[in-house]
Parts: structure tokens; C-alpha cells; sequence
């Protein structure tokens, strides 16, 4: 499905094949820059992350045919990188590619939605395309979340999960309806929120698909 947006020339959809599916493919498998310490530097987790990429998680944003945005989405357990021990031992060689597949499976079992929900695992507004002021009222972000809350919805979910630290897109965030998440103190949710540092977990709650029009 492919939305476009009273923002002359913006356009959402989902990637099919060819040069824009490439371009956005490129620019998430130098994603996981803050593991850089294990999975090395842009070009080292492009060879890594780059031939295993799930296409179909993954949301793009245009303006009059250009690349201005993407967003990543996980949900069962499957998210856009998809890295073999044998990725990492290609990559990395066997010592430290397998202890660099132990921590990175270890990280991904956190940033994961409670069950029945997706999980927003990254967006990036390209250079040139930030800010609300040419796409009003939300921006290229904006319009991301909004198509990754009816991609989400379509597979099922009830909910949209996401983590930040960055006030900006949090307040985004809450203009898409999100709310802070509160869960059980003996609970798996709440284990990921004490798990993820300065990060704060949102939701947004999406209607169930039988109720969708």
C-alpha cells in the first residue's frame, strides 16, 4: 500500500525491486552504529548486515521520485537484519565473530514489541528533508509513523512499540498518539525497560484488524 500525503510530491509506501529498494537497502545496513565497538564501522556492517536485509520490513519515503526517508519495522520476532553466525564469522573471523553474533542476538531480544504488537526499530529522514516546515503538519517523519502504523496493523498488531531518547522525536511520537508504556513489575516488558538505559518505551495503540475499514 502507497499513501501520499497533501505534502506536494511525498510519497510512503513499502519497497519493491529496483534502484530506490537498493538505495534504502544500502543506507539500513550501515545501521547499529552505536555497536560499532562490535560490529565495526559503516563499511564493515554493510558487509555484514547488507545480503541478509528483509526488504519487506522496511518503509520508504519519497519526494518527487527522491529518497527522503525510511523506517524499519519488527514484528514476530523478525526485523530488517538478518545476520548468519556465518555472516559474522565471514566478517569478522570465528573468535570474534561469534562472541559479535552472541552480543548482537542478545540486543535484539530487546528491542522486540510484547507479544501481539510491532516494534518500530529505526527511521532516518534523510539530509534536506527534516523538520515539519515543508511537509506540514508532522513532516517526512510523521509520515513515516503513520504508514508504519497501518503496515503494523496490517500484519496483525494491536500496538506500535518504540524506544527513544531524543526529545524531538519524542514529541513527534506523542503527536502520533503514543503514550509512555507501563507494564508489571515481574513482567517481560518491563524487564526491556530496565534493560534499555536513558531510552524511554512508548506505544501507540492501533485498532484491531476486524475493526479496520
Amino acid at each position: 500500500m502507497t499513501t501520499r500525503f497533501d505534502a506536494p510530491g511525498l510519497v510512503v509506501g513499502p519497497l519493491v525491486p529496483g534502484a530506490l529498494c537498493d538505495q534504502v537497502l544500502d543506507h539500513a545496513a550501515t545501521g547499529r552504529a552505536g555497536l560499532a565497538a562490535i560490529l565495526g564501522d559503516a563499511a564493515q556492517r554493510h558487509a555484514l548486515f547488507r545480503r541478509g536485509m528483509r526488504a519487506d520490513r522496511l518503509l520508504a519515503a519519497t519526494v518527487d521520485g527522491k529518497l527522503a526517508g525510511y523506517l524499519s519495522l519488527k514484528h514476530a520476532g523478525r526485523g530488517p537484519l538478518a545476520p548468519s553466525p556465518g555472516d559474522f564469522i565471514r566478517c569478522h573471523g570465528w573468535r570474534r565473530g561469534l562472541h559479535g553474533f552472541a552480543v548482537f542476538s542478545l540486543i535484539e531480544a530487546r528491542s522486540r514489541a510484547a507479544p501481539g504488537g510491532a516494534y518500530l526499530y529505526g527511521i532516518d529522514v534523510l539530509e534536506g528533508f527534516r523538520g515539519p516546515s515543508r511537509f506540514p503538519p508532522d513532516g517526512v517523519g510523521g509520515a513515516l509513523i503513520r504508514c508504519a502504523m497501518q503496515r503494523a496493523n496490517s500484519l496483525g498488531a494491536t500496538r506500535l512499540e518504540m524506544e527513544t531518547r531524543n526529545p524531538a522525536a519524542r514529541a513527534l511520537m506523542l503527536r502520533m498518539g503514543a503514550r509512555p508504556v507501563t507494564a508489571p513489575v515481574l513482567s517481560w516488558t518491563r524487564l526491556l525497560m530496565a534493560s534499555s538505559g536513558d531510552y524511554e518505551r512508548l506505544c501507540i495503540a492501533l485498532p484491531r484488524p476486524e475493526s479496520m475499514p
